[in-house]
């Protein structure tokens, strides 16, 4: 029988999608583990700007602790943003009560700098940051905790000791882009050092939610908690580094790139051996295309930038072709792929400059490009190369290449 981990996000609510429970449940869904929600309080509010906040009351908080938990088995959940005072109170107990592993995100501000807590629950949150597993506050939280300025990577981890003796948790602080995504963590006593890939972009909102909801759900997983924290750190980086220039404010970071990325790597592959299949049914036509004494070859590049193409290429054997080669994945920045990054496009295939090659042009099935970003055959090192946008388009452009 098929089955996924529970897991739990005790958190607000994001109008916008971006970040709060609606980021947690995307990171759940897409790290394979069933997400529910308890949520703390309902905002409105978008890229730019929080407009309102409206604190659900206890007795709903806690009714919804008991509606899931009597029919699911939660071992793990994360907080987000915790209001007040009295939904600390509740949340603590009911953490308790059900005996629930804690990722304590200490969600103070919003991206665009609305605060979220109020001084008067910095108390309760303070003592709930004892109960949980590991918290996971960035820059600005870790020096409003810790009452110590963080200007350095020194610094960084400085701040991490301090919280970790503080607390007697576990803790990663993120140094965020001002530290060209640093983070520093203690975990069991030990210092752990995360080197992150700076990423030039503002569109961030949503990042620390995304973060430690896949620690959450690598938990949940069976993962120990360090190797958790490791695996969520490359998890969310690919989110900001992928992430969406929606709204008009900070954009949100993507959790479905980490899966996607997957995704459309299989696919180029797939793609790739139809087009092998095709080609291998259409002798005359890769004769017509390619000179004896020369190899031709195919590719696919995703949106992601990875890279598929044939080892070794495609070779005229006698009256037949040659496949040299499995389609292999980020291996080979040959002559198609290289072609298919300045145009933009996504699949290709090389080709000789032959007699058919030229004929087709001249009679306006293909159009030459020295850029390619303007028609779909690209001379590049004395050699064609078709590109398209789709395998359809590729084998459409193929087929009305006459043939003597």
């Amino acid at each position: 029988m098929r089955i996924r981990p529970v897991v739990m996000t005790i958190a607000g609510s994001d109008s916008g999608g971006g970040a709060g429970l609606q980021a947690d449940l995307k990171t759940f869904t897409s790290l394979g583990v069933f997400g529910t929600t308890v949520i703390t309080a309902i905002t409105a509010q978008n890229t730019f700007k929080v407009s309102k906040v409206m604190e659900l009351p206890q007795d709903i908080i806690e009714a919804q602790f008991d509606a899931v938990m009597e029919d699911f088995d939660v071992k793990f959940a994360k907080t987000g943003v915790l209001p007040s005072p009295k939904v600390i109170e509740v949340v603590e107990r009911k953490l308790g009560q059900y005996n629930i592993g804690l990722v304590l995100d200490p969600v103070m501000f919003s991206k665009s700098g609305y605060p979220l807590i109020g001084e008067d629950a910095m108390k309760g949150l303070s003592r709930l940051l004892g109960r949980a597993l590991i918290i996971t506050p960035n820059r600005m939280e870790a020096e409003r905790l810790s009452g110590m300025k963080i200007n350095s990577k020194d610094d960084l981890k400085r701040c991490a000791l301090h919280l970790n003796k503080l607390t007697s948790t576990n803790v990663i602080v993120k140094g965020g882009r001002a530290l060209g995504g640093f983070d520093v963590a203690v975990i069991d006593n030990q210092l752990l050092e995360l080197e992150g890939e700076s990423v030039n972009t503002d569109n961030l909102h949503g990042s620390g939610d995304v973060f430690s909801a896949a620690i959450t759900a690598y938990l949940s997983k069976g993962l120990s908690l360090r190797k958790a924290v490791i695996e969520a750190k490359h998890f969310v980086t690919q989110a900001i580094k992928f992430s969406l220039p929606l709204g008009k404010g900070k954009g949100p970071v993507d959790p479905f790139a980490f899966p996607e990325k997957v995704i459309r790597m299989e696919q180029a592959r797939e793609e790739l051996e139809k087009l092998v299949m095709f080609l291998e049914k259409r002798i005359s036509l890769v004769k017509a295309l390619l000179n004896q004494d020369e190899k031709m070859n195919i590719g696919f590049v995703t949106e992601y930038g990875d890279s598929a193409t044939l080892a070794g290429g495609i070779m005229r054997y006698l009256d037949w072709i040659k496949v040299d080669g499995p389609i292999v994945v980020n291996m080979h920045e040959n002559l198609v792929i290289r072609g298919l990054r300045v145009t933009g496009k996504r699949i290709g295939i090389s080709a000789s400059l032959t007699d058919a090659l030229l004929r087709a042009s001249e009679k306006g099935k293909l159009k030459i490009s020295e850029s390619g970003i303007y028609g779909n055959l690209l001379l590049m090192e004395g050699r064609g190369i078709i590109v398209a946008d789709s395998l359809e388009e590729l084998t459409n452009l193929l087929e009305g290449i006459e043939i003597d």
